[in-house]
Parts: C-alpha cells; sequence; structure tokens
C-alpha cells in the first residue's frame, strides 16, 4: 500500500520530441519546482530547436491521469466572495458610476454588448481610447468578439466562472466547460450552465456554438492541436475561436528566464510563441484571422516573476510596495511602447481563428 508521500507524487511519461514538428528538444531550464501551489516534483523544459516552431515543454511530462494532482489548491477554487476588497478613496466612489456608465459604454459601441448603455455612455466610452490599460482590460473582458446577442457561446477552462458570468451578461447564451470537479462546483454554484470534463468527450454535435473562447488554457492541454481541431469541428459557420495563451517571445520571459511566472510548471505542459501557436493551428486546420500580443496584467506578471527571482516562490494575491507597484507599471507602458513600435514581444498571445472552408458570407 502507498504511503501519503508516494501518493502526492506525480507520475510523468518522457517527452524527448517536439510534440508539433518532431525535432528532438534541446533542454531549457532544469529543475524547477512549482512556485505557485506546491505541487511536488521538480521539472525540466525543452525548446524545440527549429526557427520554425520554437515550442516549448516539459519532459517528463506528467500523465492524464495524474495532471490532477498540480491543481489541488489551485485559484479556480476560489469564488473571489472572500477577497479583500481595497477600501476606494472619496474620489474614486464619487466617480465610480462616470466610470461604469463608460465602460459600459465603450463595450455596447465596440462589442455591441447588451448593456443598456445610452447614446451618451456610448460617447463617453471613446474616452476608453486615451485610457490603454483599461481598454486592454475591457477589450479581454468581452473576449475581443462582437456580441452576437443569444447565440451560443462556450468558454473552454471556466474555472470557477467569472469570466463566463461576465460574457452572459454582456449578451451570449454562454455555457462553460472545465475539467476541474471543484472550480465546476464553483462555477455552478453561480447559476451557470457547466459542462465537467474534456471538450471531446462533451461530443458537441457539429456547429453547436457561434463562437469559443479559452484564455490561459491551451498551454495545460497535452493535445493542443486535437483541442483545436475538435473547436473548429463544434464552431458554426463564420463562428470565432479566441485562444489567450502565454508568450514565450515575451520581453518579460527574455528578462527574467527561468523565474517568468508563465513557465508555471507542472501545469503549464506547452508554451507557445506566435510562430508554435501559427503551427499548432495549421495543423488543426483552422484558419486564422488575427494572432496578436498584449500587454493585458503585464505588470502583475512581472512583480509575480521578480517574487520568484528573489524567493524562489510568489503567493497568490500577494501585496506589494508602492514601489515595486509603480516600478511593475512603469515596465508595463515600456512594453506597450514597444509594442505600439512594431516589437511584438507582450507577454500575452491572442489567436483569434476561424474553421476552414467555413468562412462567412461577407
Amino acid at each position: 500500500m502507498l504511503n501519503a508521500a508516494q501518493q502526492d507524487i506525480i507520475s510523468t511519461e518522457p517527452r524527448p520530441d517536439c510534440y508539433l514538428c518532431g525535432k528532438r528538444g534541446e533542454v531549457l531550464y532544469r529543475d524547477l519546482e512549482d512556485r505557485l501551489f506546491g505541487a511536488p516534483g521538480s521539472w525540466t523544459l525543452k525548446r524545440c530547436p527549429g526557427s520554425d516552431c520554437g515550442l516549448i515543454w516539459l519532459d517528463a511530462m506528467p500523465t492524464e491521469k495524474d495532471i490532477g494532482k498540480a491543481y489541488l489548491d489551485y485559484y479556480t477554487h476560489e469564488d473571489g466572495s472572500t477577497q479583500i476588497r481595497k477600501k476606494r478613496g472619496t474620489f474614486k466612489r464619487l466617480t465610480r458610476p462616470f466610470c461604469l456608465a463608460r465602460d459600459n459604454g465603450y463595450l455596447a459601441l465596440k462589442y455591441n454588448a447588451a448593456n443598456g448603455a445610452s447614446g451618451l455612455g456610448k460617447l463617453t466610452g471613446l474616452l476608453i481610447y486615451l485610457h490603454f490599460t483599461r481598454k486592454i482590460a475591457l477589450d479581454f473582458s468581452a473576449m475581443y468578439l462582437s456580441v452576437r446577442r443569444g447565440t451560443k457561446l462556450l468558454e473552454i477552462g471556466c474555472g470557477s466562472g467569472r469570466q463566463l458570468e461576465l460574457l452572459r451578461q454582456l449578451g451570449w447564451q454562454a455555457e462553460g466547460l472545465d475539467l476541474d470537479p471543484a472550480a465546476v462546483k464553483v462555477a455552478s454554484a453561480r447559476g451557470l450552465t457547466v459542462h465537467a470534463g474534456s471538450l471531446k468527450r462533451q461530443n458537441f454535435p457539429d456547429g453547436s456554438f457561434e463562437a469559443i473562447v479559452s484564455s490561459h488554457v491551451i498551454e495545460h492541454v497535452h493535445d493542443p492541436v486535437g483541442l483545436l481541431r475538435e473547436c473548429g469541428r463544434i464552431l458554426k459557420p463564420g463562428g470565432r475561436l479566441v485562444v489567450v495563451t502565454p508568450n514565450t517571445a515575451s520581453w518579460g520571459h527574455r528578462w527574467f528566464r527561468n523565474n517568468w511566472l508563465a513557465l508555471d510548471p507542472p501545469r503549464h505542459l506547452n508554451l507557445f510563441n506566435p510562430i508554435s501557436l501559427r503551427r499548432a493551428a495549421e495543423q488543426a486546420d483552422i484558419r486564422i484571422c488575427y494572432l496578436a500580443s498584449s500587454v493585458r496584467e503585464a505588470d502583475g506578471l512581472f512583480r509575480a516573476s521578480r517574487d520568484i527571482q528573489n524567493t524562489r516562490r510568489h503567493v497568490w494575491g500577494r501585496r506589494h510596495s508602492w514601489i515595486v507597484n509603480r516600478w511593475s507599471r512603469i515596465l508595463q507602458r515600456v512594453e506597450w511602447l514597444l509594442l505600439q513600435a512594431g516589437l511584438d514581444r507582450a507577454e500575452e498571445l491572442i489567436m483569434i481563428c476561424e474553421p476552414r472552408n467555413k468562412s462567412m458570407q461577407h
């Protein structure tokens, strides 16, 4: 009979070759530990040497049977109701109604959100274009998609359901999917429609959804191409798939190297740059409509990576000093300026696709 320590060990399987192109991988980082949630094990990341790929992956990789052990204390198990909220100053309390009207106006104007924004509200929404960090946050909240009200959207990896709830409020008939039973329980408690298990096991009929969104999920799956291919199958003609994932070609990864938060061993199994993500989409036979990087939440990533660099660990939700917060926001703005100059190496990749041969009629 196994003792408690043996039961906690995550079983692995060797992955010496690149999942996308088959080239033998080169060691990038060794002896990495879980810096966030304390999953057991020591991990090695390899990189594909091909200039037309560059995928990064775990070798050895947790097995599908045991990967759940890496999520026992994962952040998606919290519904957010117990989080400590920052105390708002008088000015922020007084301006909050205007800011909400401005945000709703922007979402209605750009994304056709069903939030009841007035004509004046839409006009004030134009102010968002002067506030790049808020604009980036709102674009993500809409998952970069114009709302097709009342049509079906699926969020893969919905976690505790916070994003799914917002998408439903914007006007989508939104459903969620997650592998983690604890996360599904939290999301279902919100009154959301959430499916448990892998996408393939749901056996959705062809063309079930008008849109599919997936934020920071593809890096967690053993078969990313299979996931993308299945998404293409269940999308309607003219439907859209949105994938958001860390960008290993980012400035942050270059600066922090093995301390970069988004490496996240052992949960991140396959990590992409723009070239490898494009290759995965091509192998899945879906057409890329848009592929770029974003500085969304780069400041938080920089703070967490700094923690790992200094202490080998980051505590989720930790509050930092004013100086560290200011430093990270300056770095975010520098990265944004580099992005405007055409140096597309921000922290997050955004890929929007459609099923091949199901193109929208124009």
